[in-house]
């Protein structure tokens, strides 16, 4: 390498040492010369430090002092008079530290422990959670009670289960009390046919409704559709609710044929059959109920115990004149004594 290059790079690194060391001349005209936290004494005509400015540590001639960016400043917590410590403490020069000004903490150890804790942000003593001086301290679902100076749930609102009634659950989420599965707090939480029984809240049957066979009558089923209590299939509580034709035995809860009406033939007489469609008993063809049912020359014979029961039977006298030698027997029209 030849001299010359070897001197100017020897030169620029003694330069860039002295530039980033700090390692400048002090020699000055002006302050314009010297570091911000310097003036130029224009006597010495050598820059120096401006009052509380330091280079180092030593500068600050102090041991409760340390240089920091070139200015002296206190050790965190020391001080030797008030102007030295934070607007909310005052310097006990005793101890040479700052504390906290009548009203201020520092820690939770200024505060009452029981229910208060030193606020960081403005060094006061504040309520701890779930305490207050008033009900702007606690939450918006809570308010403040004076003598216990604690924070309590709203009616109606809770944080915690015994915060609600024994029917309630606390939704933490909301913090409301809300009804428990199974139980109500009002008619609305129930079907419509039921209503909310107050004592005991849970939703009951009302009247003239069914949730089970036990909510209707003996004669009755409860209809899981309406839950309503209706008849059981050939079963009544009272004529209405059986066929027009009908009224109910209320002896035995059933539906029964009106007199001279039918439901099968066991209900008519031995001459009859039931008219299903009319519900009607008509008499059988070839039998007869009266004589009207039979020619002009027969009768109906309304005997049960005859051969020819309710059967049309011919005329054979009107008169003992229509009987040589007998007589003639009004009721069966027939001569005493013939076959």
């Amino acid at each position: 390498m030849k001299p010359i290059f070897l001197f100017a790079f020897v030169f620029a690194a003694l330069a860039a040492f002295i530039l980033f060391s700090g390692c400048i001349s002090n020699a000055c005209t002006t302050d314009a010369s010297c570091r911000d936290w310097q003036y130029c004494d224009t006597v010495a005509k050598q820059c120096a430090l401006r009052d509380n400015a330091c280079a180092s540590d030593v500068d600050c001639n102090d041991e409760m002092q340390f240089c920091e960016n070139h200015i002296c400043t206190y050790y965190e917590g020391l001080c030797r008079e008030d102007a030295d410590c934070e607007g909310w403490q005052l310097c006990a020069q005793t101890q040479n530290e700052c504390k906290p000004r009548a009203g201020y903490c520092s820690s939770d150890s200024y505060c009452d422990i029981t229910s208060e804790r030193c606020d960081e942000i403005t060094h006061t003593c504040r309520p701890k959670k779930g305490m207050c001086y008033d009900s702007f301290d606690c939450e918006a679902h809570q308010t403040c009670d004076i003598e216990s100076r604690k924070c309590v749930a709203l009616k109606g609102r809770c944080d915690v289960p015994l915060d609600c009634l024994g029917y309630q659950f606390c939704n933490t989420t909301i913090n409301y009390c809300q009804t428990r599965e199974g139980f109500c707090s009002n008619d609305l939480d129930c079907e419509e046919f039921q209503f909310c029984d107050a004592e005991i809240k849970r939703c009951r049957t009302s009247g003239g409704y069914c949730d089970a066979e036990e909510d209707c009558n003996l004669w009755e089923l409860c209809n899981p559709s309406t839950h309503e209590c209706e008849p059981k299939k050939n079963l009544c509580g009272s004529s209405g609710e059986c066929e027009s034709w009908q009224v109910c035995d209320m002896a035995n809860y059933r539906c029964a044929s009106r007199p001279g009406m039918c439901s099968d033939d066991f209900e008519c007489g031995p001459w009859q059959k039931c008219d299903t469609k009319e519900h009607k008993c008509a008499t059988k063809a070839g039998f007869c109920q009266t004589s009207a049912d039979c020619k002009f020359d027969q009768r109906c014979d309304n005997n049960p115990s005859s051969e020819s029961a309710y059967r049309c039977v011919d005329v054979l006298c009107r008169s003992n004149e229509d009987c040589p030698g007998s007589s003639c027997d009004p009721t069966t029209q027939r001569c005493r004594g013939a076959k």
